[in-house]
């Protein structure tokens, strides 16, 4: 795709940091896509971060600005469009897309927002959502955009994700039960969103019941705390710290637990949808999409930890229940959260916003 002067389209990404989590992913992974696949040129705005370590070469990133808080941001970002001339300002947070907000009402730059989590805490409603058009990753996500937030629904388009951690490689078969305890692996920040001190509970009821062992993926502030609880309630939990291994991990798994408070739409549920490996979750935001209809087994956010733990052991077994479910899961992957469909999704996005923002400057130039 081409945007002024026959040059490729230029997108200024704007995030908080390159911390190791999911959105943060995304922006790395959509951006190479559109790179790779549509030779868009891309400039990442954010502060620093884990995921430094792994930024390409041909990955253009940009330190955000240490002082002067806010405003010293939108100087920033001002400067940044003057000299890039982006087509699309692409905002992945609320504070960024006000910066993205003003910046381009001053340039005359189309903005877009991606919303990529159900929110615990609204804010301050009339500051948020503004853009013109906002991708949404899950229909929960749009539906609080329009019931919590009052905007448009006509400018929300819900694009789904996609798997981080794909492979070439085909799903590994189950892991063989016979004379093993059920391995069953927990993915995430060990933070108040992924509700780590759950999972261990559950882990520790289903212990009492079958042999289990439970692996935990991710660090976070809470680990001290989480760590203490385990030993406290005797739950059979390794916690791993960050992993670059999780295609390995999900194949060595008998099935995940998610047991988030809130997600938008729940990315690792996807990659083992691909790696056709059994979820169990609780029925917030995304993740209840994602694990409807049979996709998964699904609980509601009320459940008792006893009750999830009979889930876990039932929802992880070998049978022909659950593998029904893992056939229905993998279909999905196929058809709705591949790099093409959602990715795609995003770019006719950027070409619809642009086409609008020329023929309303045409407009006003007559």
């Amino acid at each position: 795709m081409t945007a002024r002067n026959d040059r490729p389209l230029r997108v200024v990404h704007v995030f908080n940091t390159l911390n190791g989590g999911g959105l943060q992913r995304v922006v790395l992974a959509l951006s190479r896509w559109m790179r790779e696949e549509h030779d868009v040129e891309a400039l990442l705005v954010s502060h620093g971060g884990p995921l430094e370590r792994q930024l390409e070469p041909t990955d253009r990133w940009v330190g955000k600005a240490q002082a002067g808080g806010f405003f010293g941001e939108v100087m920033q970002l001002l400067s940044i469009v003057r000299r890039e001339k982006p087509d699309v300002l692409h905002a992945h947070q609320r504070r960024d897309a006000l910066s993205c907000l003003i910046v381009g009402a001053v340039t005359r730059t189309p903005v877009v927002e991606h919303a990529h989590n159900t929110l615990p805490n609204t804010g301050i409603k009339a500051l948020s959502f503004r853009a013109p058009m906002t991708f949404a990753v899950s229909n929960q996500v749009r539906d609080m955009i329009v019931h919590t937030y009052r905007r448009d629904p006509a400018t929300i388009h819900v694009v789904g994700g996609v798997p981080f951690n794909l492979s070439s490689e085909p799903p590994y078969p189950r892991p063989d039960e016979a004379g093993r305890p059920r391995r069953i692996l927990g993915i995430g920040r060990l933070e108040e969103q992924k509700d780590p001190e759950r999972f261990i509970r559950a882990i520790a009821s289903a212990a009492r019941r079958v042999p289990v062992e439970a692996r935990w993926l991710g660090d976070g502030g809470l680990r001290g705390q989480c760590e203490r609880l385990a030993l406290e309630l005797d739950a059979p939990v390794t916690f791993v710290g960050p992993s670059d291994r999780v295609t390995e991990e999900l194949d060595a798994a008998d099935g995940l637990l998610m047991t988030s408070r809130w997600e938008g739409l729940g990315l690792v549920i996807l990659e083992a949808f691909a790696r056709e490996r059994p979820v169990v979750g609780l029925a917030h935001g995304g993740m209840g999409e994602l694990l409807a209809e049979g996709r998964g087994t699904l609980l509601p956010s009320d459940v008792s930890d006893e009750a999830l733990a009979e889930a876990v052991i039932g929802g992880t077994a070998t049978s022909v229940e659950v593998g029904h479910s893992i056939d229905l899961a993998s279909d999905y992957v196929s058809r709705h959260a591949t790099a093409e469909v959602v990715y795609g999704a995003v770019l006719a996005g950027y070409r619809s916003i642009i086409d609008r923002t020329r023929g309303a400057s045409c407009h006003l130039s007559q």
